[in-house]
């Protein structure tokens, strides 16, 4: 058996000495002061240490020492050696920042393992405690304080580990020695010792076995002839010959997001969860530098390398593919870089100019919060033709639409309280436009037009901010990125042999 060590029995040890913590006592003055508790007998060097190898020091008192008087096999509790408990696990997904490590749990089902735990061998354990005092009074303290937590035992848990099956224990209380002194007391000025003898039944546990499960959620794969067509399931039944199979889907999470290389068409793809990824290509473990991130020539060395014209692809939602070729970021080989077709793509949604009436661009010049934003204060704010994604309402009213007049009550429509909207959103003519959040305005060189509105709007809308190079998608009542974000196994692959 290989070497481990797990501190069993030190924790056994702490979780005793922890029972003694914070006990106190009356001073002479009334004051009330807690007692030190150290493991460890009164052994001559121990002493020694403790009067720093002098004679005219004394250890101070009162103190509680801890310490194993015996270890021994428990044969009436031996049960069948080969027993083995197996017991399945299933982790909730969670993510960790490698900055400040906090973790992040997450609404979907993480890791499945099962447990192998093999039986582990009883032993009884001895311990005393010793409470060292001078004087009577403190050892009846201590003593009244102590002596009603045992009746005769107490109960200990050394982990919290939901799989560890002997954590719960206890202590039993045997014997007790009032006093180490002989009487009548001598010249001898010895230092009151009050003995408390205990028996711990405990468990020594051999390491358990941890096997990931292997299950099936989703099967995402085509099987081609050598000619390219899609074999016939039925040709399958009956084991007719088929050609070779190609199966496209690995086995690890990826993030694709928006690269910053001023290039329209190139994003970024980099690994979520090294860890897993690691378990998930069986990477060697002489292969992965200390607290070194994962990069992707290992992971392509795996899949027997790639070439210029090597492609990697992604899955939409929609059932489309986006294809690209790619490449390892000489820069930061923990990124790839992905030149997608441009034809494979979601392409923007032309939105129709207020100033032409046709369908135009289907971008935006920025994403903007209408309270934090002032077009007024930059010189191609308030352009011909300038477009804006609004993140809030302007100049709310109960008719959701048309113009705010000038001493009007967005509320109830009235005049009682005169109302003057946001300066930055007046139109030329001093009126102030209702802009719904999430809608899509135009500046026509005299007012602000909503262009595309979100009660209105119907099926997918992508547009692209101008500023990030970034698509949005309108679906279910709220943008989102149109593609870029996390795809699972199974939604993106390589296809090194183009």
């Amino acid at each position: 058996m290989e070497h481990f060590y797990d501190g069993q029995i030190r924790r056994y040890v702490t979780q005793f000495m922890r029972i003694f913590i914070g006990f106190k006592y009356q001073a002479g003055d009334g004051e009330l002061k807690t007692a030190p508790v150290t493991y460890g007998d009164m052994s001559r060097q121990v002493a020694t240490l403790i009067r720093e190898n002098s004679e005219n020091k004394l250890p101070s008192v009162p103190r509680i020492a801890c310490y194993i008087t015996g270890l021994e096999l428990d044969t009436s509790r031996i049960s069948d050696p080969s027993f083995v408990s197996k017991v399945n696990v299933r982790q909730r997904a969670y993510t960790q920042d490698e900055e400040t490590g906090e973790v992040e749990y997450q609404n979907y089902q993480g890791g499945s393992y099962t447990v192998e735990r093999l039986l582990p061998t009883p032993y009884k354990m001895t311990m005393k405690a010793d409470i060292w005092t001078s004087n009577v009074d403190q050892k009846l303290q201590f003593f009244e304080q102590i002596a009603v937590l045992f009746h005769p035992s107490l109960e200990i848990q050394t982990t919290d580990n939901y799989l560890d099956w002997t954590s719960l224990t206890v202590v039993d209380l045997k014997q007790i020695g009032f006093t180490n002194r002989s009487i009548p007391v001598g010249t001898e000025s010895e230092i009151d010792i009050l003995s408390m003898d205990f028996e711990i039944p405990i468990y020594i546990s051999p390491p358990a076995k941890v096997k990931k499960l292997g299950i099936v959620k989703s099967i995402v794969a085509n099987i081609f002839s050598e000619e390219g067509n899609i074999v016939d399931l039925d040709s399958l039944i009956f084991n007719q010959q088929v050609g070779t199979a190609v199966w496209g889907s690995e086995k690890f999470r990826v993030l694709l997001f928006k690269s910053q290389n001023g290039q329209s068409n190139d994003y970024d793809v980099s690994i979520i969860d090294p860890p897993a990824t690691i378990k998930a290509m069986k990477i060697p473990e002489k292969d992965i530098k200390v607290g070194g991130k994962l990069n992707w020539y290992q992971i392509l060395e795996l899949l027997g390398g790639y070439t210029a014209t090597s492609r990697i692809i992604f899955t939409q939602s929609s059932g489309n593919e986006m294809s690209g070729t790619f490449a390892v970021n000489p820069v930061d080989p923990t990124i790839i870089v992905a030149s997608f077709d441009q034809d494979t793509i979601p392409q923007n949604t032309l939105i129709a100019s207020s100033i032409t009436g046709m369908p135009s661009k289907g971008t935006v010049d920025a994403i903007v919060d209408p309270y934090k934003f002032n077009p007024l204060s930059r010189p191609d704010g308030r352009t011909l033709g300038v477009r804006y994604l609004m993140l809030d309402d302007v100049n709310p009213s109960i008719n959701r639409g048309g113009l705010i007049k000038y001493g009007q009550d967005p509320a109830d429509g009235s005049s009682r309280d005169p109302y003057d909207g946001p300066d930055a959103w007046k139109n030329l003519n001093g009126t102030d436009p209702f802009i719904p959040a999430n809608s899509i305005i135009e500046w026509d060189g005299a007012s602000w037009k909503v262009i595309f509105n979100p009660s209105a709007a119907s099926g997918n809308t992508i547009i692209q901010n101008l500023r990030t190079l970034i698509k949005y998608r309108w679906t279910d009542g709220q943008w989102l990125k149109a593609f870029e974000g996390e795809y699972a196994p199974g939604y993106w692959r390589f296809d090194l042999e183009a």
